[in-house]
């Protein structure tokens, strides 16, 4: 072994590694009172019971917010542009402009949430997305609309990474991504719940009145953010940061667990290092970061092209405007069933494992493109596109920050998520172009069957990559032990 080095003054012979369980715990070394805990064995051990569902709970009305927040234009897009005169390139460009500021806000917040922590970045996106969709309503032209979008997009594109960031940090290894799944799904409802809000609110008091709506519940969501939701443990950890409130959060987890006084917990290395995109791609992570975000960016233009363009699309086919918003909003119901079809294999079998959903909307949308259908037919088509389609879109966000970790996971996620909000702009974009083109409404969806198909190549890819890691890497497919992760991290802090 090489020369020991020091830690803030302490040698070695000073830390030990202490069991969490409350029978154990004391350090039988020179300093009797100091105890040194790993938190990763707590986290691996739990339970479900009261602090998960407060977590997955708060987690999943931030993100049912940010889903209604960022989705609500499509289904008031066609009001706004009669209301501001549009063109189709330019409604599909107010889409893509917003998205611009998440993938701005996606990077910036990512870095706040690995820097200050978690939980006051999520306060801060909740704060300013709920301002901004207020704000939107003021806007006296096409200009003001462009740069309101794009501000409310800076917050809105944050909170996602820095949700999962804080979930994947709380849920064992055996949940990682369920958990994930399980607030993603929070954000496809918020989606979907686009059409019945439109539908009971714009008749009768006009299109500003969502907006005004998603606001103002977001900004009365940080009351229970700033009550409930706790900082990652693991971050706080890694970072050296306020050990004593390291104690108050891991009792909220298990109330029977007892700390002596001056203990100091631990999640692997310290990392005090500032945060390097180039972190992203070194060593394995080159291919793992590469294949994620292309397939991201494959995904994220399918989507968004549903998403924004849906109502609209169901309308031209010859729905009522009702009916195209509610057809629309059991489109997004449906993929969040997908996103639970999918959710559990991936902790289980892997990142390949998501491949197969996309894989498997590209006939129904070619079908809905090249072949002619009844109504009935066509709706039967395209919920079931949705379930695979954001099925698999589900199962790339559940991925996206797992391989990276926990000292930079929060930006792992933002830049994947920021990345594939090229995607995200091209989609909105591109289908606006098609139209204008000439193709009409169902030349969009042969064209785009072109995304989930190259996503799916990618996804399979990635996951043989993934089976190749070792047993201790972040995301891999064979977890620590408890026992294993103890000795990792008493090896580390010496």
């Amino acid at each position: 072994m090489g020369p020991r080095r020091r830690r803030r003054g302490r040698s070695r012979d000073q830390a030990c590694f202490v069991s969490p369980l409350p029978h154990k715990g004391v350090c039988p070394l020179s300093s009797p009172s100091v105890q040194t805990v790993d938190v990763f064995p707590i986290i691996e051990r739990q339970r479900a019971g009261r602090f998960w569902i407060s977590l997955f709970v708060v987690s999943w009305a931030i993100t049912f917010l940010d889903g209604f927040d960022l989705q609500i234009l499509s289904f008031a897009g066609r009001y706004i542009k009669k209301a501001y005169h549009l063109s189709d390139t330019q409604l599909g460009t107010l889409g893509t402009i917003g998205l611009l500021g998440t993938l701005i806000g996606g990077l910036a917040l990512g870095y706040l949430g690995d820097r200050l922590g978690r939980r006051p970045s999520i306060m801060v996106a909740t704060i300013g997305f709920g301002i901004f969709m207020v704000v939107f309503i003021f806007a006296q032209d096409y200009t003001q609309l462009v740069i309101l979008r794009v501000l409310a997009g800076l917050f809105l594109g944050g909170m996602l990474p820095l949700a999962w960031a804080l979930n994947t940090e709380f849920a064992p290894a055996r949940f990682r991504s369920t958990s994930v799944v399980i607030i993603m799904i929070g954000y496809s409802l918020g989606s979907a719940a686009g059409g019945p809000v439109s539908n009971l609110l714009i008749p009768r008091f006009g299109w500003e009145s969502v907006f005004v709506a998603g606001g103002v519940a977001s900004l009365l969501a940080v009351i229970p953010v700033a009550l409930v939701l706790p900082e990652s443990v693991k971050f706080l950890a890694q970072k050296d940061r306020k050990q004593d409130k390291i104690a108050k959060i891991l009792r909220r987890i298990d109330p029977s667990l007892k700390f002596a006084e001056g203990t100091r917990f631990v999640a692997g290395l310290v990392d005090k290092k500032r945060f390097n995109p180039a972190q992203l791609f070194s060593d394995k992570l080159r291919m793992i970061t590469s294949l994620l975000w292309i397939a991201y960016i494959c995904s994220s233009a399918v989507v968004f092209y549903l998403a924004f363009w849906g109502p609209i699309l169901n309308e031209r086919l010859g729905f009522s405007t009702s009916a195209a918003a509610t057809i629309a909003a059991c489109a997004s119901v449906a993929g969040a069933v997908g996103q639970l079809l999918i959710g559990r294999f991936i902790d289980k079998r892997g990142a390949g494992t998501i491949a197969i959903m996309p894989l498997l909307g590209v006939p129904c949308l070619l079908l809905i493109g090249l072949a002619p259908l009844s109504a009935g037919v066509y709706i039967l088509i395209l919920l079931v596109a949705h379930i695979f389609i954001i099925g698999g879109h589900g199962g790339v966000h559940s991925i996206a920050s797992i391989f990276y970790r926990p000292a930079i996971r929060a930006n792992g996620g933002a830049w994947a998520t920021s990345i594939a909000k090229f995607g995200a702009m091209l989609g909105p974009w591109l289908a606006g172009v098609i139209m204008d083109g000439g193709l009409g409404a169902r030349g969009t969806f042969f064209v785009f069957a072109l995304f989930p198909l190259l996503m799916s190549g990618l996804l399979f890819w990635l996951g043989r990559v993934q089976k190749r890691l070792p047993p201790d890497a972040d995301g891999a497919l064979t977890s620590v032990s408890g026992a294993s992760a103890a000795t990792r991290t008493e090896e580390a802090v010496a």
